[in-house]
Formats: C-alpha cells, sequence, structure tokens
C-alpha cells in the first residue's frame, strides 16, 4: 500500500491586502522624502543635495512651494545719508497693489520722524523728493553684489535661467552702477571686483564654476563686504534654491552686518527650499523676496526689481538738530498708509 501525503493548502493573500501594503509603503516613502527633503538633514547632506534635483517636480505637490512675492504695496527704506550739516537723504521705494514702483512721491503726504543714537523722535523738515535718476550730480555711482548659488541641486536650466536673467537685469537698470559677481558652492568665489564696465559684469555672470554644496550665508557675507564702503544706493540680488549647509558665517551674522551697513538684500528664491528664510533675509535687510518652484518663472520677478531699482525715491530732508547718522526712522505716507520704522 502506497501512503499519500495529505494535500495541504496554500498560502494565499488576497489581492486587496497586496495593493493596499503596496499603497501603504508608497505613502510612507513620499511623506518620507517630503520630510527629508524638506529638513535641514537634507541641507547639511551633500548626496542629497545633488539628488533633490532629480525630485524637483515634487515642488509643485508641497502645498508650501507656491509662488509667491511681497512687491504688492510696500514700502522698504533701503538707506539714509548725510549730505551736510543736519541735512539727509533718504533712500526708498514704493510700490502699488499691482507690483508697480510709485514714480513720484508728494512731500505733503509724508510723515518722517528721525532720532539720535541716545535721543528722543524729533520731526523733519521733507524738503522735496526726487526720484533717483533725477541726481545727475552725484559723484560715485549705485552699487550692487550679484550672489549667485551654484549648488549641486541645480539643473543645467537652472544656471541657464540665472545667468539669463541676471544679464537681462543688468541691461534693463537705467542708473549709472557698479556691480561685482559672486558666486558660491561651498566656496565662495568673487568673480569680478566691482566694475561699471557693463561687458566685465556680462562676462562674469556667465563665468561656470562646480556645482557642489551650498555656502548661502558665507556667499552673502561676500556680497556685503564687497559694497558696504560704496556711498549712495547699495544693495545685493540673491538667487538660490537650497538652504545652508557649508558656511561659516550665520543669517544672524548676516542679517546684522546688512543692517549696519543699510544693504538691501532682494531674494529670489526657486526649487525645494524654506521660503520663511527668503522672507527673513529680505525684510529684516529692507528689501524684497520672491519664490517660484521653477527657476525657467524667476524673469517676471527680475524684471519687477529693475522697475523698483529705476524708480527709487530720494526723500531731502533736514533736522533740528545735528546728528551724524539717526538712531531711528519713522516713515508713513499718509495718503496709502504704509508704514516703516526702522531701529538702527
Amino acid at each position: 500500500m502506497v501512503e499519500v501525503s495529505p494535500k495541504k493548502d496554500q498560502l494565499r493573500i488576497p489581492v486587496w491586502k497586496y495593493l493596499l501594503f503596496l499603497l501603504l509603503l508608497l505613502i510612507i516613502l513620499i511623506a518620507l522624502l517630503f520630510f527629508t527633503f524638506s529638513s535641514g538633514f537634507s541641507a547639511r547632506n551633500s548626496f542629497l543635495e545633488s539628488l533633490r534635483r532629480y525630485l524637483s517636480f515634487a515642488s509643485s505637490m508641497n502645498p508650501g512651494l507656491k509662488p509667491q512675492d511681497d512687491f504688492g504695496e510696500a514700502l522698504r527704506i533701503h538707506g539714509i545719508e548725510k549730505v551736510g550739516e543736519k541735512r539727509f537723504y533718504l533712500y526708498v521705494s514704493v510700490t502699488d497693489k499691482n507690483s508697480s514702483p510709485l514714480k513720484s512721491l508728494n512731500p505733503a503726504n509724508i510723515k518722517l520722524n528721525v532720532a539720535p543714537p541716545d535721543g528722543s523722535d524729533e520731526s523733519c523738515i521733507v524738503d522735496r523728493v526726487k526720484p533717483l535718476h533725477f541726481y545727475a550730480d552725484l559723484k560715485e555711482p549705485i552699487s550692487f553684489a550679484a550672489v549667485m548659488d551654484y549648488s549641486g541641486s541645480m539643473f543645467p536650466h537652472d544656471v541657464k535661467a540665472i545667468e539669463n536673467n541676471f544679464s537681462e537685469f543688468t541691461s534693463e537698470i537705467a542708473l549709472p552702477f557698479s556691480a561685482s559677481v559672486i558666486k558660491f558652492n561651498e566656496n565662495v568665489i568673487q568673480i569680478n571686483q566691482l566694475t561699471d564696465d557693463k561687458n566685465q559684469i556680462l562676462d562674469a555672470i556667465k563665468k561656470r564654476i562646480a556645482l557642489t554644496n551650498t555656502a548661502l550665508y558665507d556667499g552673502l557675507d561676500k556680497g556685503i563686504e564687497t559694497i558696504q564702503a560704496r556711498p549712495h544706493l547699495r544693495f545685493i540680488v540673491l538667487t538660490t534654491d537650497g538652504n545652508d549647509n557649508a558656511s561659516k558665517a550665520s543669517l544672524s551674522e548676516v542679517i546684522r552686518r546688512a543692517q549696519q551697513h543699510n544693504v538691501s538684500i532682494f531674494a529670489f528664491g526657486f526649487g525645494w527650499l524654506k521660503v520663511d528664510r527668503l522672507k527673513q533675509i529680505s525684510q529684516e535687510t529692507e528689501g524684497y523676496y520672491s519664490y517660484v518652484p521653477d527657476s525657467s518663472n524667476l524673469d517676471d520677478w527680475f524684471q519687477k526689481l529693475g522697475q523698483v531699482i529705476n524708480n527709487i525715491q530720494i526723500i531731502e530732508f533736514s533736522t533740528r538738530t545735528n546728528m551724524n547718522k539717526p538712531g531711528k526712522i519713522s516713515l508713513e505716507l499718509t495718503d496709502s498708509g504704509l508704514k516703516r520704522t526702522l531701529n538702527r
């Protein structure tokens, strides 16, 4: 007699449970990617910094990464300059709800108060307000530093978009200016010294460096150092797609230095970064910021900035007492309700 072993039942997993498991695994993976690439860990890891470029499409899936800016209905104080005993120039920009700069201001609608560093507020006499481009007698041009990110998370088309926008921006500025181009990866490289030679500036903008890590704060620090001693209006235009992961300088140190030297920072960001960081940099230094997920959409904001720079206004005012530099400035446009107070 031949014995036959009993037939064993086969293990079967219902298809719907298998699909549910795969779906759950996919959700966990997506959540992990979102956490990783929006966290400081991603910014500090050179491999993830490079890998992030291949997941840039996911920016559109993140509700926190939508186009935004603060160009609309804004008032900024870009600097103050003593031009005589008890006389000052105040450099300001004002935009309407459509983000277009106001091309003239009525002195009657300006309420201005200043105070010396160790004194109380005092009212000022606003003598006149004229656009900066009316001042042909300024001895030196305005100055800015182009601070450009070349991190490993950038695609070639990102680099090209940034270079093209900077080139067009320099061509659109109607004021005499000098500029320096500063590029950063894990290091900071000053491509050219301050110059008013536009061809030299354009050549510097197109000069490539390696794509590695992101020394964002060191790049800004170098930009401030380059222009901080210049007269009149001085500012930085920053482009970046990431968070700092290689700097020796801290964000607070950079912002404090910009404030001390009246350097406004205009921050343009794209890709997967912390937008609140852009806001902080620009708003605490009297600049503007914009964010777009895709670098190809930066051109609108560069055009807006060019218009703002071309329509900077100078408020000429005098004080009752002689002071080297006000420690506090309170500015209000009474016809629009826009207010700005600076303590330096």
